[in-house]
């Protein structure tokens, strides 16, 4: 909801497998991924280290959702690769911020 009041469109991906098959067949690369750290199966950590050992994945910006706000998360998500961490429940200004910098543009 918070995306589609920044005008962005996107797809929702109800595991990590869903993702890594959407992925891997996709002819192009999404502007921006957004992980949740509490997913089915795997964690958004292990997803965070799976992009970032592609390839082809390893320079997409990469934001992880996430209720846990221990600082060692904060660090060890970022130390993976991800480009920010927001804390649950998002607020709107916070996911505009972070995709900006993620995306480093300016967001109308």
């Amino acid at each position: 909801m918070l995306f589609r009041l920044l005008r962005f469109d996107g797809s929702v991906f109800h595991s990590a497998r869903e993702l890594a098959s959407h992925m891997l067949a996709a002819p192009s690369l999404p502007d921006l991924l957004v992980v949740d750290m509490s997913m089915p199966e795997v964690n958004g950590m292990d997803v965070v280290k799976w992009i970032r050992s592609s390839k082809r994945f390893k320079n997409l910006p990469i934001i992880v959702l996430s209720a846990e706000i221990h600082p060692e998360l904060v660090n060890d998500a970022i130390a993976a690769g991800a480009n920010a961490y927001l804390f649950k429940p998002v607020l709107l200004e916070d996911l505009e911020a972070a995709v900006k910098r993620a995306l480093g543009k300016t967001l109308h």
